[in-house]
């Protein structure tokens, strides 16, 4: 155990451990699975050594002592309460791994342990088609307390279990917010040196907005009216509009229009999907998405694979609305974690959580594929020049302060300006293997919050794409009917026929 076994819980962990609620627990859910069974022994020994023992995180639980939470060893712990052995139930078709993910994900593990949990299922038939889907082959899920670790390390550790057949690097999962690598305080440090140069170009920008006012009043009417008649999204769309006259890089207007909608972005517009949080989740996932075919798509529109990818996310939640009898919305927000500093190579031995958040703008209801992606990818620009993730980190420290029921209350009112959570993650390019065993695919999702609807993930690995969709089963009991919908959307898009 060596001689620390206790060491204080930092705020931004806690502020996880004190979100867990019966009807979002804020578990990290990542599932792999493979197209043959490994080899139990093997599985075992990987985790063990390079998963529990290098973190002691893994064998710890959170302890209470007046006001201060402490990790301290759990003097009981035994991996067997953590590495479970156990069968799909017949025939283990993708209908029965769905379900039988989905309920897990609505289990509390016991606290009094390390509150984590890897399972070993055998009897997978879903990975394939033919006789491929004849083989059986065994998925492994992990459950992670949020508090333990954030998603993005929780990949980089699943990925650090994996072995690659041609010594390629594993990829490195999330990004840093400064590329200079001066953190968050040398980022906001240097902000004041492109203040002046920022204001000359919101200065032309507002006095061409004089210019292309009636078109500015005419988008702003209809932004507003869309999402049904609520005057209450007035003021962001205000500042939105007017942020629009100026250069997508320039971080002092992005930043102000950022902190405006974290301030005063009202609840996500009533739709369908709309309600509270409910104890049981819903899981359905697509795989098999030829990568190449959308890098194709991304060429013939001079985009990006990411961009591609929401688009496709963007006209499937837009067909979504519009078969349950919806009216059309403008744009809905997407909650997306981000790293604030590197992953190295090789991951620290305390884990914890070293990540932020931003409200992504997705667009709705756009028919013009160019229309669409340049929408998005504005969108995103506007978030890659902005401060709004030091803003959002700084406030999630805030609010790790703050007694339990004001957290909470201020925790939903962030969360409920969004419909959902989104991650994309780039894998391996290449076959990995666990435990000697080549992995068919790999998944994760983070947990809702609030009163948010959709969990969306999308993973790329070894030349194919997978898309997972989480959901509240009572605000969306059809994942699977999403998640089809997104595959087909990419078959819109110019392009991804060319190399048929």
């Amino acid at each position: 155990m060596g001689e620390t076994t206790r060491v204080r819980i930092p705020l931004r962990d806690q502020l996880w451990l004190h979100m867990d609620r019966p009807d979002n627990l804020m578990y990290i859910t990542s599932l792999v699975w493979f197209s043959e069974i490994p080899d139990w022994d093997a599985v075992t020994e990987t985790i063990t050594t390079r998963m529990v023992g290098p973190h002691p995180v893994f064998r710890r639980v959170p302890v209470r002592e007046g006001r201060r939470w402490y990790w301290e060893d759990d003097p009981d712990f035994d991996l067997s309460n953590h590495l479970i052995r156990g069968r799909l139930p017949a025939p283990g078709g993708r209908a029965e791994a769905e379900a039988y993910v989905s309920e897990q994900m609505s289990i509390q593990l016991p606290d009094d342990r390390p509150i984590w949990r890897a399972e070993f299922l055998e009897g997978y038939h879903g990975h394939g088609h033919g006789h491929e889907a004849e083989r059986e082959g065994a998925l492994v899920l992990f459950r992670v307390q949020h508090g333990m670790v954030d998603g993005i390390r929780l990949t980089q550790l699943v990925l650090g279990l994996c072995d690659s057949d041609d010594d390629t690097p594993l990829p490195r999962v999330g990004r840093p917010l400064s590329p200079g690598g001066g953190g968050i305080l040398g980022t906001v440090g240097s902000a004041g040196v492109g203040m002046v140069r920022d204001s000359f170009g919101i200065a032309r920008g507002l006095a061409g907005a004089t210019v292309t006012f009636p078109w500015t009043l005419t988008r702003l009417v209809r932004d507003v009216v869309a999402p049904g008649r609520g005057v209450t999204r007035v003021p962001t769309r205000v500042v939105e509009s007017l942020a629009d006259n100026v250069d997508p890089t320039n971080r002092t207007t992005n930043t102000y229009r950022s902190t405006f909608r974290l301030l005063f972005e009202p609840r996500s517009p009533e739709l369908s999907w709309s309600g509270h949080a409910h104890v049981q989740k819903k899981v359905s996932w697509i795989s098999g998405l030829d990568l190449a075919a959308i890098k194709r798509v991304a060429k013939a529109h001079d985009t990006t694979v990411t961009t591609v990818m929401l688009a496709a996310v963007s006209r499937a939640l837009t067909e979504y609305l519009d078969a349950h009898g919806d009216r059309r919305v403008s744009d809905i927000n997407l909650m997306v974690p981000m790293s604030i500093e590197p992953v190295g190579d090789e991951l620290p031995e305390e884990l914890g959580n070293h990540l932020t958040i931003i409200l992504m703008r997705l667009p709705l209801g756009i028919d013009d594929a160019d229309e669409l992606i340049d929408a998005i990818a504005t969108s995103m620009s506007r978030v890659r020049y902005s401060f709004e993730p030091h803003v959002n980190f700084a406030t999630m420290l805030g609010v790790a302060v703050t007694p339990g029921p004001v957290a909470h209350a201020v925790i939903d009112l962030l969360a409920n300006k969004t419909v959902g959570q989104l991650t994309s993650v780039p894998g391996p390019v290449s076959t990995v293997r666990i435990a000697g065993t080549p992995v068919e695919g790999i998944l994760g999702w983070v947990p809702m919050t609030g009163d948010q609807a959709f969990g969306i993930c999308i993973f790329s690995y070894n030349g194919k794409v997978s898309v997972g969709i989480a959901t509240d089963a009572e605000l969306v009991p059809d994942p699977g009917r999403v998640a089809g919908m997104i595959e087909d959307k990419f078959a819109t898009f110019a392009g991804w026929h060319e190399g048929e």
